[in-house]
């Protein structure tokens, strides 16, 4: 859940990043616009500027070859030839100063338009300076919105970090709980099953005595012949034995032959699959097994 909280709280912010970022991408492409008009204007009023210089110097080069043919027909010649030619000289003379009169004229209209350039082209530079100072605050507004974005985003990684190195912990504990869990079910697995464990045997009196699971014990029934009691040895070996679960195995088949059960569990708990002189014969299935086996582990049963 807290992931899920820090993924929501990294989406948001995000999207607040990018929205910024996208309001200042369009005032700064709208600032860009206007930089454009402006450098196109400001190029178009210098390109003016600079072709009014050109056309002026022309014209004071134009003033000053004027001035030449003016000086030059100001000098008085040693002998005019005749009334014509000197006609002539006064109207050059008056045609220079006519041209040179246009010339002073263009020359001052240039200047005034070259003032006028000047004027315009200050204006444009100051718009420009103001146009960098405010494209500078946006650039920084960015680097400082970047920097918070960078540094919330180290901040979330952080928590993330965190929370991994404790889901990693956590991981370890279920891994060494799920290994004790498993461990616990085979112990108690193992423990079932030897409680559950029941063992038997079937032989002869003189096999079993032989083996060493019955032992005599107690005088003779008669003093001349007979035999003497039978009872189960006191440390029975499990190995000598048939193992089974006594929950599970509730029939045990038994060869052919009469059987009697001389160890301590009690017949009334168990039925015989036939009889035959008061002993068990075909097999033996157990009803109570609970209560069968309480009183030993060990059954013995001896064909007679």
């Amino acid at each position: 859940m807290r992931l899920t909280r820090i993924g929501f709280l990294m989406l948001a912010s995000a999207a607040a990043l990018t929205a910024c970022d996208g309001k200042t991408k369009t005032q700064l492409a709208t600032l860009a616009h206007a930089d454009s008009l402006r450098v196109d204007s400001l190029g178009d009023t210098r390109a003016e500027l600079l072709k009014d210089v050109m056309a002026s110097t022309q014209f004071v080069n134009d003033i000053n070859t004027e001035l030449d043919k003016a000086r030059s027909l100001s000098k008085t010649p040693p002998r005019l030839e005749s009334r014509t030619e000197e006609s002539q000289t006064n109207e050059q003379r008056q045609q220079v100063v006519a041209r040179i009169t246009q010339l002073v004229s263009a020359l001052d209209s240039v200047q005034d338009r070259v003032k006028a350039l000047s004027a315009r082209n200050q204006r444009l530079s100051a718009q420009d300076k103001e146009l960098l100072a405010q494209v500078a605050t946006y650039q920084q507004n960015i680097a400082e919105l970047r920097q918070s974005a960078e540094q919330q985003k180290a901040d979330f990684q952080a928590i993330i970090d965190k929370q991994a190195t404790q889901i990693v912990a956590l991981n370890g504990r279920v891994d060494t709980l799920n290994t004790q869990r498993v461990a616990l079910a085979d112990t108690v697995g193992q423990l079932t099953t030897e409680k559950n464990a029941a063992y038997y045997v079937i032989g002869t009196r003189e096999e079993l005595i032989r083996e060493g699971i019955l032992v005599e014990n107690g005088p003779k029934h008669f003093v001349v012949f007979g035999s003497r009691p039978l009872a189960p040895a006191r440390d029975l070996d499990p190995s000598k034995f048939t193992r089974i679960d006594r929950l599970a195995t509730r029939n045990i088949d038994l060869p052919a032959g009469e059987y009697e059960i001389v160890s301590r569990q009690s017949a009334t708990y168990a039925a015989p699959k036939a009889e035959k002189n008061g002993k068990i014969t075909g097999g033996l299935t157990i009803n109570q097994p609970e209560q069968f086996w309480a009183p030993s582990r060990f059954l013995i049963l001896v064909r007679g």
